[in-house]
């Protein structure tokens, strides 16, 4: 039943109730912190420019390296990050950057496996990011979902 006390239609979805894992994307970068920079950038336009997980060895998510990640390591005195023409720290630090560990973003969006699409679509707009990282119980990058994946769920289901 649908909160007009209709019937859903047969076979719909409904994101209160789909768990995340239905529309998460499983084929997604993952590199270890010790990958070199040069690695990253091939990596990163060979995909199409999505973004990077970085993972230890037993695939534990640790951060992600993003477009606005590679752009401040490239051109550090624009203050990417930081919205000012020069003086952006953290810019100037990715400059410097050796490795996936040296770029990436330590804090970003997870979601537990057990999420539902609903509860995704709430961390991303009280964090304000378009995209998160599903991990399971022991902390394992499981799956991407970008906001993409939940638009076009709630296309496919009519939602919107």
């Amino acid at each position: 039943m649908t909160d007009d006390g209709t019937r859903a239609p047969a076979g719909k979805s409904n994101p209160e109730t789909t768990p995340i894992t239905a529309i998460m994307q499983t084929d997604f970068a993952r590199v270890h912190p010790e990958t070199p920079v040069a690695d990253i950038y091939r990596s990163f336009t060979g995909r199409g420019c999505v973004d990077i997980i970085v993972c230890d060895d037993d695939w534990r998510f640790l951060g992600i390296i993003t477009r606005m990640d590679l752009l401040a390591a490239i051109t550090p005195g624009m203050g990417i990050r930081s919205r000012r023409k020069l003086g952006c720290l953290e810019c100037l630090h990715k400059s410097a950057a050796l490795h996936a560990g040296d770029l990436m973003t330590r804090s970003h969006v997870t979601v537990p496996r057990s999420a539902t699409v609903a509860e995704t679509l709430l961390a991303m707009e009280k964090n304000r990011h378009p995209d998160v990282i599903v991990v399971d119980d022991d902390g394992i990058s499981i799956g991407l979902v970008e906001m993409c994946d939940i638009i076009a769920f709630l296309v496919r289901e009519g939602e919107i």
